[in-house]
């Protein structure tokens, strides 16, 4: 697969998101930060206020941003010691707010139909939410999903291995909230150990180490 030239903005909107709620101390009445130290979180800034705001406007009107833009908030993660965490709530987030914003048929029929039935079209609408968010592909025809890149976000953004975990926290969650899955998405294979390419299957509860 191959990077488009642009990209979802709930994309870096999910990302800086995620920054700001990581970057804000808890509120456990033990200490109280001083104003400069708090000035120096990068997500209490009021650069990413700003972003934010103007992402969240771009993704109402529907309007892709450039693909370099996506990578350089990537990037600005990637140089986190904690880059991990903020990737997987990212990841998470832009899955919500895709899936949350998908149509199709409404619940109530689903909830009538055969559970096989059900599943089917669930799956299939998390692939299609997974084509809307990222571009990509959810293989079905293995049975549990699978997804193959060999090129993405954090290929490009130099972060390879730490940002995957963007991948497999965003994925993961499409198929909870579309279909009810509970698991993981394994990453079998990565570009950052070597690999040609990243691949992550589905794996259910119970069936992954």
């Amino acid at each position: 697969m191959t990077l488009a030239e642009t990209a979802h903005p709930l994309i870096p909107l999910s990302l800086l998101e995620a920054i700001r709620n990581l970057d804000t101390p808890l509120d456990d009445g033990l200490s109280e930060l001083a104003e400069e130290t708090l000035a120096k979180r990068l997500g209490l800034s009021v650069t990413v206020a700003q972003q934010i705001e103007r992402y969240r406007e771009e993704a109402g009107h529907n309007r892709p941003v450039s693909t370099d833009e996506a990578i350089s908030v990537f990037r600005l993660v990637g140089r986190r010691p904690d880059a991990p965490l903020v990737y997987s709530d990212a990841g998470r987030r832009a899955a919500r707010y895709v899936a949350r914003g998908r149509g199709g048929v409404p619940r109530l029929l689903l909830q009538r139909s055969p559970r096989a039935v059900r599943r089917r079209f669930e799956t299939r609408a998390a692939r299609a939410a997974a084509r809307r968010l990222f571009g990509i592909e959810l293989d079905l025809d293995q049975g549990l999903p699978e997804v193959r890149l060999d090129d993405s976000l954090a290929t490009r953004a130099g972060y390879p291995g730490a940002g995957c975990y963007f991948y497999s926290a965003a994925l993961a969650e499409l198929l909870r909230v579309a279909s009810g899955f509970e698991g993981a998405m394994v990453h079998d294979r990565c570009r950052a150990r070597g690999d040609e390419l990243c691949v992550w299957r589905a794996a259910e509860s119970g069936d992954y180490q």
